[in-house]
């Protein structure tokens, strides 16, 4: 915690250590005026730097890491397995996998570019910030894998020597073979309709 210690006084350029040691914060090139000492400014930076409260919760900031490309990554994912939809478990897992592929394949896409050369960009409004971005549009999506893929599932089908079953058998690691795991036995529906009420009214449930 010693840049935090040395920080007010390093932004008065009055920073002192003791033989052999350093201000740990990072230095800066750019040419500003410095915080004259003992002035308001100078003041309430040392309150919020030197503040107990702050000094007890920052050692959880050294390891704060970010978690947009990981969110971004989720939404990607919602766009082959929607949450309004339910599948069986070989069809989400396909969905997820080609989820994965598409990412992994154009993630690194280059920028767009203008026939000049320069960057192509557009504009969007930010409905919280109430102000304009801008955003570097990148080129579009080519799916080149889908030939191979396609290919791959065309000759395995020629060389299995066998046709499709018609009848579906659940593999041991299916989780549909376990059914509801709700943890509590399922009351039958006459018990269920003499103790659930509407509600507003409290009436119960109609049987008829």
């Amino acid at each position: 915690l010693s840049q935090y210690f040395c920080k007010p006084n390093a932004l008065t350029n009055s920073a002192a250590f003791p033989p052999g040691g350093s201000c740990q914060s990072s230095s800066t090139s750019r040419e500003k005026d410095w915080i004259q000492k003992g002035s308001t400014p100078h003041k309430a930076l040392s309150d919020i730097i030197l503040s107990e409260r702050w000094l007890k919760e920052v050692p959880k900031y050294f390891k704060f890491r970010s978690t947009a490309n990981l969110e971004a990554f989720h939404n990607h994912l919602l766009m082959y397995a929607s949450k309004r939809f339910s599948y069986i478990p070989p069809v989400y897992e396909a969905r997820i996998l080609l989820a994965a592929l598409d990412y992994n394949h154009h993630s690194h896409r280059e920028v767009k570019r203008r026939a000049d050369g320069s960057i192509q960009y557009h504009k969007i409004f930010n409905k919280k910030s109430r102000c304009w971005r801008l955003y570097s549009e990148k080129v579009a999506k080519d799916y080149s894998y889908i030939p191979e893929i396609q290919t791959m599932i065309v000759n395995q089908r020629l060389t299995s020597k066998k046709g499709l079953p018609r009848r579906y058998k659940l593999r041991p690691e299916d989780p549909r073979r376990y059914g509801l795991l709700s943890g509590v036995p399922a009351p039958s529906t006459e018990e269920l309709l003499q103790h659930l009420r509407t509600r507003g009214d409290g009436k119960t449930l109609p049987q008829t």
